[in-house]
């Protein structure tokens, strides 16, 4: 009982580290971030600049606590881990596909903006995606969660992650400044490459808790808890 309690106690907090990590490397100025706090930024004024160093060391650090909750009780933590990946990953592409299917037109308007489709002659397939990817985010995120399948929606996830690192490989690549679009529409203008370079350290990091899912058995998280081992 006394490993399971300190297993827990470790996996929360790599939880919030991961969680800071995220927000830090994708979302800063958010509730979860603190390189851009003010109390910070009167003592170190450059301090927002290292965001994403701060970020990938939170998730390192969570990585390492991983391994002595794994240690202590490998069954809770596996449990533990397979449910943090799946409402986190499905919530995730739940909540970046509702801006989207809300409002297609501006989604269409920020997929030109990577000039993919137009490079390989398919233009006519710029507003087909923008209508169809989200609702392949919101379903497949929601069955990650919902339903038993993980397997497949954990391959789905997992090359809709591929897509989004070929594009915005694409557009660093060609130097585009672009607006990201993973979970807000902004006004499509062009921006600076920071943005593309933040998602795309994000999609490398969450691809490989994605590919693990992909492993594990048929199950409802429910399940997850209640079957035996």
């Amino acid at each position: 009982m006394k490993k399971t309690i300190f297993s827990a106690a470790l996996l929360a907090v790599a939880s919030i580290l991961v969680a800071i990590g995220v927000a830090e490397i994708s979302f800063p100025e958010s509730f979860l971030t603190f390189t851009d706090q003010e109390w910070l930024m009167e003592i170190w004024p450059k301090a927002y600049r290292y965001n994403i160093h701060v970020g990938l060391a939170a998730i390192i650090i969570a990585t390492g606590i991983c391994v002595p909750a794994y240690r202590l009780q490998k069954d809770f933590a596996i449990r533990a881990l397979e449910t943090l990946f799946r409402v986190g990953i499905g919530g995730m592409f739940i909540f970046a596909s509702v801006y989207k299917i809300q409002d297609p037109h501006q989604f269409a308007v920020l997929v030109a903006q990577y000039q993919f489709f137009p490079a390989l002659h398919l233009e006519n397939l710029n507003n087909f995606f923008a209508l169809v990817y989200p609702q392949f985010e919101f379903w497949f995120g929601l069955a990650m969660i919902v339903t038993p399948f993980v397997r497949e929606s954990a391959f789905a996830i997992f090359w809709m992650f591929i897509s989004f690192i070929i594009a915005l490989s694409w557009a660093l690549g060609n130097d585009l400044g672009i607006t990201c679009g993973c979970f807000e529409l902004e006004d499509g203008a062009a921006h600076d490459k920071a943005e593309a370079w933040t998602s795309l350290i994000r999609d490398l990091i969450l691809i490989w808790p994605t590919l693990w899912l992909a492993t594990r058995k048929h199950r409802s998280l429910i399940k997850v808890w209640t079957e035996k081992k």
